[in-house]
């Protein structure tokens, strides 16, 4: 395994991302613990020492379990552990930072967090926690305390807003963006790492497969593409990772890996990984890739929302066909069901009453393209 170096400490180059974890009968709370533990061993084993999860990950069990593995198998010291703290309650009533951190260190059965971050911050989001909350010297006195070692945020939005909590953000020591080949102008993108790295602030890169978008399981025009340049032996995660481990000012990169084999696929990859290993006929192949992908079929849905507005039902419906759109872009179904199912549990309740298609300034005929997303994505 190859590390960064950070105040310090090496940290693996490779992050065990928590989310997408092995469960039983399709049931987010019902971790595989026995295949989580013998994924983590093998992690460890082969140099992983950083591992993400977050307060609502696998609707908590996340921490619980990778909690009860460092417990019972005495990993603790192996491991540098990062979670979160869930802002997207602070509007509501009781919303108590302490006490939530609290029974995050309970589910992970330690007395500190090596990594804590806020999580999914946007412009709106950071001005509440850190005029209402006074959440950076919350943060700060932690850190002294020594409950958390190193303090950051996780960011979904536009990269003034990146640059504004970076700017504001005192004591900040990482943080977590997405990024990947085709995100690379999207929240805080090319600029925001350029920024960070002017900040002295290392980065921690979530998506660098897209949620396992790029992985295009069936798609030989793309193995068309990397043939033609003499990569074809080249697999598409290979590609995704080395784009981003490429990077400098990055701390780690995080795959969310769901199975032993994705497992040792990235660790072997991210062992003959190097910043600057980026070359022409990579390049090319991701270019012409892009390309590919701009030319594919998807529904026109702009995201106004005026549709959901006026649902009786209140469906999810620019999220069920930006769902569809994503899917169908990467011919990657599988990519989008667990946030479709998710976000869009309730479609099948659809009435066909016409008022969302009525009002849609494009014309879409909702009612019937919904059931093409049921029939795609289930």
């Amino acid at each position: 395994m190859q590390y960064s170096d950070y105040q310090g400490e090496k940290i693996s180059r490779l992050g065990f991302g928590l989310m997408r974890l092995p469960v039983i009968d399709d049931d987010q709370s019902k971790i595989d613990i026995e295949k989580v533990r013998e994924m983590v061993h093998y992690a460890v084993d082969n140099g992983v020492n950083y591992f993400d999860t977050a307060y609502v990950y696998h609707n908590g069990f996340s921490e619980k379990a990778i909690g009860q593995i460092m417990k019972e198998d005495g990993l603790r010291d192996k491991i540098n552990i990062a979670t979160k703290m869930f802002t997207f309650g602070i509007n509501e009533p009781g919303f108590d930072p302490r006490k939530m951190l609290d029974e995050q260190l309970e589910r992970l059965q330690t007395d500190h967090i090596d990594f804590y971050l806020l999580h999914g911050l946007q412009g709106k989001m950071w001005a509440t926690l850190r005029d209402k909350l006074n959440i950076v010297k919350y943060m700060n006195d932690l850190k002294e305390q020594g409950v958390l070692r190193h303090i950051g945020f996780s960011f979904h939005d536009e990269f003034d807003s990146f640059k504004m909590i970076l700017d504001e953000f005192d004591g900040c020591d990482f943080a977590q963006i997405q990024y990947n080949y085709v995100d690379h102008e999207i929240q805080a993108g090319d600029k925001g790492i350029a920024y960070a790295k002017e900040k002295g602030v290392p980065l921690v890169i979530m998506e660098p497969i897209k949620g396992g978008s790029l992985i295009f399981p069936d798609y030989p025009e793309i193995d068309e593409i990397k043939a033609k340049y003499g990569l074809g032996q080249l697999s598409n995660a290979e590609l995704a990772l080395d784009y981003v481990f490429d990077k400098e000012g990055i701390l780690t990169v995080l795959s969310g890996m769901g199975n032993m084999d994705m497992l040792t696929e990235n660790v072997a990859i991210a062992d003959r990984s190097s910043i600057g290993m980026m070359d022409e006929k990579r390049a090319k192949v991701i270019e012409e890739i892009i390309k590919l992908l701009e030319n594919t079929e998807h529904i026109d849905c702009t995201g106004c929302r005026y549709c959901v507005d006026g649902c009786p039902q209140n469906i999810a419906i620019p999220s069920a066909f930006r769902f569809y759109n994503e899917g169908k872009k990467y011919r990657n179904p599988d990519s989008q069901k667990r946030m479709y199912n998710r976000t869009c549990a309730n479609i099948a309740d659809c009435v066909e009453c016409g008022a969302c298609s009525n009002i849609c300034p494009q014309h879409l005929d909702i009612p019937e393209l919904l059931k093409e997303v049921r029939a795609y994505l289930g």
